[in-house]
């Protein structure tokens, strides 16, 4: 055999053996772009979630909400979510008609090479998030249950979100002679109608990717804005702590308190009718001097003791308004000087 007849062969069966390759080749390849697409999409959904929930952690839950709203800006925290994944990713934030390529039906978003995911496939979902206000916290006593119907504005917050990716490169079928199975679902056709093919999508056509659900647990008790009353003063705000320790101590389900509240009018009635009292100090609802009124004492510390001046007939004196030293261990004054201006102690975050 010449020379010329073996180099001959030897491209034949390269090329065969190519041919034969290119039946793995193909596939594998295409199919990894598609899986890249789908695999971000997926991730996508998730960041939507994940984001969402957590912007609820920083809501104003003292704030007075509105429009039969669970709490403050309940409503208007998932609606700037939904335009800000309208587009499936945060990286574009300029939402509305004619100001860029995200809401209002505009499709120059979906730039993906072989899967395009869209929200509108009708078993699909942009995010949405309900509150539970008595699943969490809940004691099963009267007195409690009247605190939270008027302080627990948030609790359980749960969000979900569930997306469809559509293809559009791979063929269903590829050398149907050597196999029988759908090498994907049905391709669609034209990437300027991405959401009026979602709209008409079917099972054929159509990945319905799995729900994704998140939930958070929010301390609704807890107040943003710092705190501070003397002794004598009574409810600033709506909501504010004296309000809400008054709604503790003066409440009718207080037994308690009703039992007080009687036997120190009846007390003071007495004494003046006897002349042990003037008639001055009859009991007139106010805080400090009236025991049925709560009197508070809370300061900011700023990194010094919790004390305050309080004037005992004419004369100022300093007193501490918690713990601070019980002249034993003084375990707050302790942990106040461990703990310094950090967190918990830890000067470096997560290295405690």
């Amino acid at each position: 055999m010449s020379a010329r007849t073996g180099s001959r062969l030897a491209r034949g069966s390269a090329a065969v053996e190519t041919a034969l390759c290119m039946l793995v080749i193909i596939p594998v390849f295409m199919y990894a772009i598609f899986l890249d697409d789908l695999l971000k999409h997926v991730l996508d959904a998730q960041e939507t979630v994940v984001s969402t929930v957590w912007d609820y952690a920083v809501s104003d839950y003292a704030a007075k909400p509105e429009g039969g709203e669970s709490f403050a800006n309940f409503g208007q925290t998932q609606g700037l979510a939904r335009q800000m994944f309208c587009d499936h990713e945060s990286g574009l934030d300029s939402y509305g008609p004619g100001k860029g390529p995200e809401c209002d039906n505009d499709v120059r978003h979906h730039q993906d090479v072989v899967a395009h995911a869209c929200w509108l496939y009708p078993e699909a979902k942009q995010v949405y998030c309900t509150v539970d206000q008595n699943a969490v916290g809940s004691y099963g006593v009267t007195l409690h249950a009247a605190y939270m119907r008027q302080f627990n504005k948030g609790g359980l917050i749960r969000c979900s979100a569930r997306s469809s990716v559509q293809n559009y490169l791979l063929p269903t079928t590829f050398l149907q002679e050597f196999s029988q199975v759908d090498l994907a679902k049905e391709q669609k056709q034209n990437k300027g109608q991405v959401h009026s093919n979602s709209q008409g999508g079917t099972e054929k056509d159509t990945y319905l990717l799995s729900w994704e659900y998140i939930a958070l647990v929010t301390d609704t008790w807890a107040l943003t804005k710092g705190q501070s009353f003397s002794p004598g003063e009574g409810q600033k705000e709506e909501g504010d702590l004296y309000a809400r320790v008054q709604q503790i101590y003066s409440n009718q389900e207080n037994s308690g308190y009703t039992q007080m509240s009687s036997a120190s009018e009846e007390l003071v009635k007495q004494a003046i009718d006897r002349n042990l009292l003037a008639s001055s100090l009859e009991l007139n609802h106010t805080p400090g001097d009236d025991p049925r009124d709560v009197s508070l004492s809370i300061q900011p510390q700023n990194g010094g003791a919790p004390s305050q001046i309080v004037i005992q007939g004419l004369t100022p004196a300093t007193y501490f308004n918690n713990e601070w030293r019980d002249w034993e261990v003084n375990n707050n004054q302790a942990t106040a000087r461990e703990r310094g201006n950090y967190y918990m102690g830890c000067r470096q975050p997560g290295k405690c």
